[in-house]
């Protein structure tokens, strides 16, 4: 498995491909490709993209400002799921954190126990809920935070 940082340079096919992807997983709420390319642009954005040979595994988008980072979406084709590949992607983008990176958060459906799961096991905790965050179907989210200073050293 390979991960590529995607750079705002990066053929306009990719970011399509990133959306396709992204709304495959996620239906409407799913990145639209201009989105891709304008994190990709920004100053601390990170979109990630898992490649299997030339088929895309799944991806990654997030950023970091300041003392914080947060996970924006995180994408696992289906012929590549319960393979690592999320694992992978997350870990690459909180091993590259700038070292002043305090806490990343993200938010999880409370329904998605696999993700729910996977972010537990890389030392994320529950830090609040998000009332009706998510739609069709409409659900709550979990927000989940990782202290980055107390993993520093951990494995």
């Amino acid at each position: 498995m390979d991960i590529v940082r995607v750079t705002a340079d990066a053929p306009a096919e990719v970011f399509e491909e990133l959306s396709a992807l992204d709304r495959s997983c996620f239906g409407a709420e799913g990145w639209t490709a201009r989105a891709f390319s304008e994190l990709a642009a920004r100053d601390g954005g990170a979109v990630l993209a898992a490649y299997a040979g030339d088929e895309l595994a799944g991806l990654f988008a997030g950023f970091t400002a300041a003392d914080t980072g947060e996970v924006l979406t995180l994408a696992t084709a289906p012929g590549h799921r319960r393979n690592g590949v999320a694992r992978l992607l997350l870990g690459e983008f909180l091993s590259s954190v700038p070292d002043e990176t305090e806490n990343v958060a993200l938010e999880v459906r409370q329904s998605n126990t696999a993700a729910v799961g996977l972010y537990m096991s890389l030392g994320f905790e529950k830090a609040g809920v998000r009332r009706r965050f998510y739609s069709d179907p409409d659900e709550d989210a979990d927000i989940m935070v990782k202290n980055m200073k107390e993993s520093a050293g951990k494995c």
